[in-house]
Formats: C-alpha cells, structure tokens, sequence
C-alpha cells in the first residue's frame, strides 16, 4: 500500500502544479491581452475651429489617473482618462472630467499620459487621436491619483509570490518525507533484534550449571 499512496500523492502534487502553471498562464494573457493586426489610424489636418464645432466641451486639464480594463479583447477597447480641469473654453464641467477614447493608437485612441496637461476637445465623453487634442507639457505640480492602485499592484504580485514560493517549498518537503518514508519503514524490521531466544538459552544454560554448583 505504501508505494501506490505514495505514486497517487506525487501525481496530485504534479497535477496541482500543472493547473498554477495554466493559472499563471491564463492570467498574464488576460492582462496583456491578445495581440491582434495593428491598422494606422488616419486622420484629416487638425482645425481648430472644426475641432471646436464638433466638441461640446473643450478644456485645459491635467491627467491625474488612468483606468485601463482588466481584461481587454481589442485594442479598441476604451480606457478612461481623469483630468483636472483648468480652464473650460467651450462646454461647462464642474470638478475632475472623466474622458473615454480607445486603448491603442491604431484604433485611433489619443495616447494620454498621466502628468501632462492637454487641452482636450470631447463630445458626450469621448475623444479620439482625430479630435485636435494637443499636449501643453507636463505639471508635476498636480499630484496623481494613480499612485495608491500602483503601489497596490506592486504589493499583490508580491504576496502571490511570496505564496508561490511558500507552497514550492512546503510541496518539496512534502516530496522528500514521502521519498525517504518507506525506506525507513524498511530499515525498521531489520534494525530491531529479538533479544528473546539468545536470553532464553542463556537462561537454560544457567539451571544446570547451578544445579551442579549445588
């Protein structure tokens, strides 16, 4: 019994091992996402005053945060940039504006970087790489939202890490107790000594001899 409990145990072990490793797999895909055939996005000769016709809010603000999808599909996928707004030229906005366009430049997407000031022309929450947006420079003088979930990612791939190589390690001592296991168990048997019949035929050679000595 105790060789196929221990064959059965170490293909439970591969088996766990081969589903973290599909695991890791699948998520490092989701995250990066499925590469697909760039297309370069053409667009017409920025005007601003068509720019501005086609807008219905435009405004000078700073990038404070990012949000990017989790799991994307397609380059057109939409991120969601978080400015502060300066100064309204067009349109009314109260507070932080949040600005949707596409992930990626081939799909036209407007390449927002967190730090820099724009000035943004949307329409109903959207702008795209053919809106006229342009970069004024950056403003580190605007402190950034995107700070806290960083720093909290970096943290979480720490600590799956740190539970990777904590069960790596606890598997291979699992391995090791198993391998060394029956090994002992066989040594056993041949270790121990019956002291029983050496002790009775001393015994038994002792009667007569003290009977003689009598």
């Amino acid at each position: 019994m105790e060789p196929g409990w221990r064959v059965g145990h170490l293909k439970a072990m591969r088996r766990l091992w081969g589903h973290f490793a599909a695991l890791m797999v699948l998520t490092s895909v989701l995250v990066v996402g499925p590469s697909g055939t760039a297309c370069a996005c053409s667009c017409a000769e920025p005007d601003p005053v068509e720019n501005t016709a086609w807008a219905d809010l435009v405004f000078v603000g700073v990038v404070v945060d990012i949000d990017r999808p989790a799991f994307s599909t397609s380059t057109g996928d939409l991120m969601t940039a978080r400015l502060t707004v300066e100064q309204v030229r067009k349109g009314t906005a109260q507070g932080p504006v949040e600005v949707k366009t596409a992930m990626e430049g081939p799909s036209c997407g407007f390449d927002f970087v967190e730090g820099n000031r724009y000035l943004v022309y949307s329409r109903e929450g959207q702008t795209s790489l053919c809106s006229g947006n342009e970069l004024l420079g950056a403003a580190p003088e605007v402190e950034l939202e995107g700070d806290v979930p960083v720093a909290a990612l970096i943290g979480g791939g720490a600590v799956l890490l740190v539970a990777a190589l904590a069960l790596w390690w606890v598997l291979r001592r699992r391995s090791a107790h198993l391998a060394s296991g029956p090994a002992d168990a066989g040594a056993g048997p041949a270790a121990q000594t019956d002291p029983g019949p050496a002790n009775a035929g001393h015994d038994g050679e002792a009667g007569p001899v003290g009977q003689d000595s009598a």
